[in-house]
């Protein structure tokens, strides 16, 4: 079994098949959209209402079993942005403040006196949230004194580099003493994305804090997908799932399966995957992740979106193929709309299936589905289930 794809989507169904005895390689090339998610895991959009629904067994499962998020519990979490707002989500990177259990509580937002982060505008605008004011929360600015020598490194380092620094134990000390008597040394502290690029550096800082201690959700590449990655890298070694990195260029059927072709760095045979699959899902992410081109490669499919792989599956947008919603000059986006980068996609059944036998999709690269980070995790799961059901039936 071949997933095509590293991002959520990939990684549940890879975690859904070994769960169920499959034998599974997993195959991409580099980051995805995946890599850029902000901390925050949820269905659906999360400016509409509160997402009610609870996680089921298997989704819950999988989050466990990557150990870089929160459990979720029978309620969303409440997080803060940098960009002043106080927004849902429906589960989170357990390196993220929740404010829902701290709901009329006064919430220290800590000022290092570092640029681009102004402690008093953030605690002024959540404060005044909907959210704070209905439940009476308030936040404070607390300033943090630390020693001379790392100040200039509190201050001056960039966003990805300070978050490394708290990988380092001997740095996490420092950090989590002065934290640790900052304010009135008992309310709860809300930072930056600075806790740390691997999961378990946040409860190093916890453990010396002894208090509530979290982040706000961070921009796109930054701390929070660095985590999801390294959980990721460290289930794949812990599970057992073999890992090919590289580039997959066409899939050839067969019968039954596919014949995969590509470009891997390592191996006598660069361009062929060794053997056959029986069956493949694709989660190569859509345009923002790279499995969907727009305006790349030659042909009229060039003059389009088009596929990131050869594959006998054609992509549609809007219910339509693309090739019926595109002019002789190729997509027009100012009469298709701008949502049309994120809409395009594969056509997939009930059952996830690519409109051809075998070939799976699941994530961003299906046309027309919510795209966030539960529902990609949701559908590499579904797909997993469907390929293990439908190969239990036919088997003698």
């Amino acid at each position: 079994m071949l997933v095509v794809g590293g991002g959520f989507a990939g990684v549940a169904a890879a975690w859904a098949l070994s769960s169920r005895g499959r034998d599974v390689l997993m195959t991409w090339e580099g980051p995805g959209a995946s890599a850029l998610y902000c901390g925050a895991l949820d269905r659906a959009d999360w400016a509409g209402p509160v997402d009610p629904r609870p996680l089921s067994r298997d989704a819950e499962a999988f989050l466990a079993a990557l150990g870089c998020w929160a459990p979720p519990g029978s309620m969303g979490a409440r997080l803060a942005t940098t960009a002043g707002v106080l927004r849902p989500a429906r589960c989170r990177d357990r390196a993220l403040l929740d404010l829902e259990p701290l709901r009329g509580q006064s919430i220290g937002v800590v000022d290092f006196g570092r640029p681009g982060w102004d402690a008093r505008a953030l605690a002024e605008a959540w404060s005044q949230s909907g959210w704070a004011r209905l439940t009476r929360t308030e936040f404070r600015v607390v300033s943090v004194a630390v020693p001379e020598a790392e100040l200039e490194a509190l201050r001056w380092l960039a966003p990805a580099d300070l978050a490394a620094r708290a990988d380092d134990p001997a740095w996490a000390a420092l950090l989590g003493t002065a934290l640790r008597s900052a304010g009135n040394a008992e309310s709860p502290l809300l930072l930056g994305p600075w806790l740390g690029s691997l999961p378990d550096s946040v409860e190093r800082v916890r453990e010396l804090v002894r208090r509530p201690i979290g982040e706000t959700l961070c921009d796109p590449g930054g701390a929070a997908g660095w985590r999801w990655e390294a959980a990721r890298d460290a289930w794949l070694e812990r599970s057992g799932v073999a890992v090919r990195r590289g580039e997959v260029h066409a899939l050839r059927p067969l019968e039954p399966g596919f014949e995969v072709l590509g470009s891997w760095p390592v191996g006598a045979d660069q361009s062929l995957l060794e053997g056959h699959f029986s069956e493949v899902i694709l989660a190569l992410g859509g345009v923002l992740g790279g499995g969907i081109r727009f305006l790349s490669g030659a042909g009229p499919s060039g003059r389009s979106f088009s596929l990131s792989l050869d594959a006998p599956v054609a992509l549609r947008l809007g219910g339509r193929e693309v090739a019926l919603s595109s002019g002789a000059l190729g997509a027009d986006l100012q009469r298709l709309g701008l949502e049309a980068l994120s809409d395009v996609g594969l056509w997939v059944d009930e059952q996830q299936l690519a409109h051809a036998p075998d070939l799976y999709a699941a994530g961003d690269v299906v046309a027309d589905r919510p795209r966030s980070a539960l529902e990609a995790i949701y559908a590499g799961i579904g797909a997993a289930r469907t390929v293990c059901r439908v190969r239990a039936s036919i088997s003698p």
